[in-house]
């Protein structure tokens, strides 16, 4: 028996709760910016951030495995290696963010709530459902090659973006603050923990699975 396996029921009202919380935080931060600070068209400007992308991409996940609810085999089609990335992106959300963010950002008022939902919340939250489910289907290794593939064109982009524009969108991005040398010390620094979290995944994966075939 698998000790981290709950009903069906208790899965999904878990899924619905933070679908909600998820969605409450994104929409309420639109809804704010327009009416406090300017136009709604430039609040899509912070889906620059990865912040923005990975909890985006991980609250349409959870809203599409609730609709998905009574259709396993339909379900299943974004879970396996493609849930596998999704948990990697917002951990990385969460791990860069605590280490190498949250001394540089201390919000008040709605923008406190936000970044606790963001950075917190919600990657903890799908991080525990990847947990809670992942058991099915044994990872492979060269799945890490697929899954790092986003961030690595992230990093591209925020690079040309700040190059461009001036706003490098996270400080370890810009260049021609950091310098050369420390610029590839940072780089390398986050390649290296991203691959180790994804590395981290897949072996816990394929010791679940084969200790679920075991017993």
């Amino acid at each position: 028996m698998n000790d981290w396996t709950i009903s069906n029921k208790t899965l999904l009202i878990y899924r619905i709760v933070f679908m909600i919380l998820s969605w409450f935080t994104i929409i309420a931060s639109a809804v704010i910016y327009a009416v406090t600070i300017g136009p709604i068209l430039d609040w899509f400007n912070s889906f620059k951030a990865f912040t923005m992308q990975t909890n985006l991409i991980v609250t349409i996940w959870f809203t599409l495995a609730i609709l998905w609810y009574n259709k396993p085999e339909t379900l299943d089609k974004i879970s396996g290696p493609l849930k596998g990335a999704f948990t990697l992106y917002i951990t990385i959300t969460f791990v860069f963010f605590a280490i190498f963010l949250s001394p540089f950002y201390q919000p008040t008022g709605f923008a406190a709530f936000s970044n606790l939902v963001l950075h917190y919340i919600t990657p903890i939250a799908f991080i525990v459902d990847w947990i809670l489910t992942e058991i099915k289907e044994q990872y492979k290794w060269k799945y890490l090659l697929y899954w790092i593939t986003y961030p690595l064109c992230y990093m591209i982009f925020a690079v040309i973006h700040g190059t461009i524009t001036g706003n490098y969108l996270y400080y370890f991005f810009d260049i021609s603050a950091l310098g050369i040398l420390e610029f590839v010390v940072f780089i390398s620094i986050l390649i290296a923990i991203g691959i180790a979290l994804g590395c981290m995944y897949i072996a816990i994966n394929r010791k679940r699975v084969i200790q679920q075939y075991v017993e």
